[in-house]
């Protein structure tokens, strides 16, 4: 079986359980999460201050709630239906799916926001992943990766479930070898308190890559 199917069916629901706290914190200590610490930046790049923000592995969307009272205009997207639940209870408009098939339209959002989600995704949906991410977001847009961080792939076990793998890559290469995507910044820290560290196993990263900029696409020569 499939990690998505996997998550879709039962992991998913029992992530958010065993997180649901942590989740939760985040809405009274925003200073200390390492996305929000980037999107206020982001979202003083729009005109009217209205950005349309995606979370994909949004949880119970505490993230998008205080985004919300910034401004933007949110969506999350998350496997789990009682994450999803949750949400939506709280006002937040949240959607059960997976980052391999958005039920979104094209260019429906200026923020795209992968929350600590592509680790556990299936490697042979990578690059229908990326394409998916592409399809939603506008150009100009803004991509924030926030996951764990390898130069080199690595997988390990998971240790909630013996069938399956986590896996710990470079994700902005997803998206920095087509010539439509910059990397403006890469942060890495320790996973638990956002310092610095030496031990690559507890690596993670917040990427913040812009789409579309037009100094970034092909340029035509002579040749």
């Amino acid at each position: 079986m499939k990690q998505r199917e996997i998550f879709l069916s039962s992991e998913g629901d029992a992530w958010f359980a065993r997180n649901k706290a942590d989740l939760s914190a985040r809405r009274t200590r925003a200073h200390d999460d390492p996305v929000l610490r980037e999107l206020p930046d982001i979202l003083k790049t729009a005109p009217d201050g209205n950005l349309r923000v995606l979370e994909i592995g949004c949880g119970s969307g505490d993230r998008l709630a205080w985004l919300g009272a910034l401004g933007a205009h949110c969506v999350g997207l998350d496997p789990s239906g009682e994450a999803v639940a949750a949400a939506q209870a709280s006002g937040i408009k949240a959607v059960r799916g997976t980052a391999d098939a958005l039920p979104f339209e094209t260019h429906a959002f200026d923020v795209v926001i992968f929350g600590f989600c592509l680790y556990l995704c299936d490697r042979d949906d990578l690059f229908r992943i990326a394409a998916e991410a592409d399809r939603v977001l506008r150009p100009p847009g803004w991509l924030v990766i926030y996951d764990f961080f390898s130069p080199l792939p690595r997988v390990r076990a998971y240790r909630h479930r013996p069938d399956v793998r986590t896996f710990k890559m470079d994700y902005r290469s997803l998206f920095t070898w087509h010539p439509d995507y910059v990397c403006l910044t890469h942060e890495v820290r320790h996973h638990d308190d956002a310092a610095y560290t030496d031990s690559a196993e507890d690596w993670v990263a917040v990427s913040v890559l812009r789409k579309g900029l037009p100094a970034t696409g092909f340029v035509e020569s002579g040749h």
